[in-house]
């Protein structure tokens, strides 16, 4: 298995310390696996829908817009769930990142 020098990262499998890295390039629903989600918006607004709270207490995601186009990333709750109280965070410019957490009840900006 080829290692970078950041000898927790596989670049094979795209897992960071047993974390899995996405790319995404259109809408996207997180998974319990995930753990950073890149979301490259060139194309087009995007939007990544989180999993439900229910039964997913301590999940852990961060999510970052990567490209320096002018299109949004959205973040959404599962139907009504919110984020910070919230239905949904926007990252609209590269780099903005959003890291989240669920205490099983809703999600909440860490």
């Amino acid at each position: 298995m080829a290692k970078s020098f950041f000898t927790n990262i596989d670049i094979n499998d795209n897992t960071v310390k047993g974390w899995k890295v996405v790319l995404k390039t259109t809408n996207y629903t997180a998974t319990v696996n995930d753990y950073f989600i890149k979301a490259d918006a060139t194309t087009g607004n995007m939007t990544i829908t989180l999993p439900v709270v229910s039964g997913n207490s301590g999940l852990l995601l961060n999510i970052k817009k990567i490209d320096n186009s002018v299109n949004t990333v959205t973040v959404d709750g599962n139907g009504s769930e919110t984020i910070d109280e919230a239905t949904t965070q926007v990252l609209s410019t590269q780099y903005d990142s959003v890291s989240i957490y669920c205490d099983g009840i809703e999600w909440w900006i860490y």
